[in-house]
C-alpha cells in the first residue's frame, strides 16, 4: 500500500523509470545481438574455423558479452530500487513535516481552545459577580426605596393626620355655635366635614398603599383579603382567594404583598380579566404565591415596551432566595408563580 501510494503522490516517476529502464535493456540487447551476429559471421570464414585459438576467443568473447548483458540488467534493476528507496525516503520525510504541521495546528488549536475556555470561565465569573452585585443593589435599593415609603407614611399619618383631626374637631366646634342660628352656614360645615372625612380616607389609603401597616397588626393573610376586597371593589372583577398563614420573615411578607400588589396593577391596566385567582400556601419547606388571571396574555417571546413592573418582581423574589415563574400565551391569561423559602421559627424570632 505504501508503494502505491508513494508513485500516487508522483505519478509520472515510475513510467519515467521504466521507459529508462527499458531503453537502456534494449540498448544493450541491441548491442549484445548485433555483436554475437557479428562473431557469428565472423566465424562462417575458412580463416576463422582453421585456427583453434580463435575459436577459444570466439567463445571468450560470448561469455563477455552474455556477462555485461546480466550486467546491465541487474544496473538497471538496482538502479530502480535506489530509485523506490530514494522516493520513499522522500514520503517518509514529507509525512513527518506533514505530522510536525498538523502536531502544530492540533497545539495551536488546544491553546486556542484553553484560552477560549478560560476566557469564558472569566466572563461567567464576571456575569455571576453582575449578577450578585445588581441583586445586592436592587436589594438595598428596594430596602431604602421601603424605608423612605414608611417614612412619608409615618409623616403623612403623623402630620397631616394631625392638621386633618384639628381641621374636623374645629369644624365640629363651628357647627355647635351655629347650631340652630344659620342654616345656610351649617350646611355648607357639613358639606366641609364629609370632604374632611374623604381626605382622611384618601391619607389613610395612601398610607396603606405606601407602607401597610396590617402586614404589623393583622397578618400577611388579611391584608391580602384587604388588598383583594379593595382590588375588586375598584375594578369590579371578582379575586377567589384561598390563602393559608406561612412562616415568613417580615422582609418576605413584604415582598410578597408588593408582589400581589404589582400583579393586580397590572391585571388592572392590561390583562382585561373577567375573574382573578390568588393563592398562598406552604409545600414543604417552601410557601407558594399563585396570582392567575383569565385575561388576554401575551407573548413573552415579544420584548414588551414596559416589563420593569415584572423584572422588579423577579429581582424582589431573587434577593429573598425564591423564584419567580412567568406562564402566560395570547388569550391564555397569565399566571405567575412565586416560590419562597419557608422561615424557621429562630429566624421568626430575630426578625
Amino acid at each position: 500500500m505504501q508503494f502505491f501510494r508513494l508513485f500516487a503522490q508522483r505519478p509520472l516517476v515510475l513510467p519515467l523509470a521504466l521507459a529508462a529502464t527499458v531503453a537502456m535493456v534494449a540498448i544493450s540487447e541491441v548491442a549484445h545481438w548485433q555483436s554475437v551476429q557479428t562473431l557469428q559471421v565472423m566465424a562462417s570464414g575458412a580463416a576463422w574455423s582453421s585456427q583453434p585459438g580463435l575459436q577459444e576467443q570466439r567463445e571468450s568473447l560470448l561469455h563477455t558479452l552474455m556477462l555485461g548483458r546480466i550486467g546491465v540488467a541487474v544496473l538497471s534493476v538496482i538502479c530502480l530500487l535506489a530509485l523506490v528507496v530514494v522516493l520513499r525516503q522522500g514520503l517518509a520525510l514529507q509525512q513527518r513535516q506533514l505530522a510536525l504541521q498538523l502536531g502544530a495546528q492540533v497545539a495551536d488549536h488546544k491553546a486556542t481552545q484553553r484560552a477560549n475556555q478560560k476566557a469564558q470561565r472569566q466572563l461567567e465569573a464576571e456575569v455571576a459577580q453582575r449578577t450578585v452585585q445588581l441583586t445586592e443593589l436592587t436589594q438595598h435599593l428596594q430596602t431604602a426605596r421601603e424605608d423612605e415609603r414608611g417614612r412619608l407614611a409615618r409623616e403623612l399619618h403623623d402630620e397631616l393626620g394631625a392638621l386633618l383631626t384639628s381641621a374636623k374637631l374645629d369644624a365640629a366646634r363651628i357647627r355647635l355655635r351655629l347650631s340652630g342660628t344659620a342654616p345656610e352656614a351649617l350646611e355648607r360645615l357639613a358639606h366641609l366635614t364629609q370632604s374632611l372625612d374623604q381626605v382622611i380616607a384618601f391619607k389613610r389609603r395612601i398610607t396603606e398603599d405606601l407602607s401597610p401597616s396590617s402586614l404589623v397588626h393583622l397578618g400577611l393573610v388579611a391584608t391580602l383579603e384587604i388588598l383583594a376586597g379593595d382590588f375588586a371593589k375598584t375594578s369590579g372583577t371578582p379575586v377567589h382567594c384561598s390563602l393559608q398563614e406561612v412562616p415568613l420573615t417580615p422582609a418576605a411578607e413584604l415582598t410578597v404583598y408588593r408582589l400581589v400588589q404589582e400583579a393586580m396593577t397590572n391585571i388592572s391596566k392590561y390583562a382585561q380579566a373577567s375573574q382573578v385567582w390568588l393563592s398562598l400556601a406552604r409545600v414543604g419547606e417552601q410557601v407558594q404565591l399563585q396570582v392567575r388571571d383569565d385575561g388576554v396574555g401575551f407573548d413573552p417571546a415579544v420584548p414588551a415596551r414596559s416589563a420593569h413592573g415584572l423584572l422588579g418582581m423577579r429581582y424582589r423574589v431573587q434577593a429573598e432566595q425564591g423564584s419567580l415563574v412567568l406562564s402566560t400565551a395570547p388569550g391564555g391569561g397569565t399566571r405567575i408563580e412565586v416560590v419562597l423559602p419557608a422561615a424557621w421559627p429562630s429566624h421568626l424570632a430575630a426578625a
